[in-house]
């Protein structure tokens, strides 16, 4: 039973690495952005802030935010 569940245990623990990857590329290019436009929100209402101030957003973190999967 232990060994069947050590390849689902590895595809989480990739998709946690990608995850984290991902929001340290979206918190360092939209930095600016978050503190103008969101200022004291953090986690989930700080990305639907974002998201919902998507045309005012930098290049730079738009193009951040749309390589972030929609949450599930």
């Amino acid at each position: 039973m232990t060994t069947k569940l050590l390849p689902v245990a590895a595809a989480l623990l990739i998709v946690g690495v990608a995850q984290a990857g991902e929001d340290r590329e979206v918190a360092r290019a939209c930095r600016a952005d978050a503190e103008h436009m969101c200022n004291g929100k953090t986690g989930q209402e700080l990305q639907q802030c974002l998201k919902s101030n998507q045309d005012k957003l930098s290049s730079n973190c738009k193009e951040a935010m749309s390589k972030v999967p929609p949450p599930k």
